[in-house]
């Protein structure tokens, strides 16, 4: 999704450009393009034999999606406990 979001629109080959050496595969990457258009984060448009893929939600829709995930599925749902894990690691003194 980062790769996507700063590229605004990208075909699977402008998505593999844009990483540094070793890139990714191709089959990989077009793996998790379509896994992320089948839960509704992307859209496509046709375009000659291929497709350029788009960014269907924001990224702090994305953020709220992940961080509720997170929440839910390590968490139990306990948002308490999100603050103890990162008051007893302190990894969130390095995120202020």
């Amino acid at each position: 999704m980062l790769r996507l979001w700063g590229l605004q629109q990208a075909t699977v080959q402008d998505i593999i450009n844009f990483y540094p050496a070793p890139k990714p595969a191709y089959n990989t990457t077009s793996t998790i393009v379509r896994i992320l258009e089948r839960k509704k984060f992307i859209k496509h448009k046709k375009k000659g034999r291929g497709y350029i893929y788009m960014p269907k939600i924001s990224r702090e829709e994305y953020r709220e999606y992940l961080a509720q995930w997170l929440l839910d599925n390590y968490f139990d749902g306990s948002s308490q406990d999100v603050i103890n894990h990162f008051n007893q690691t302190k990894s969130l003194d390095e995120l202020l």
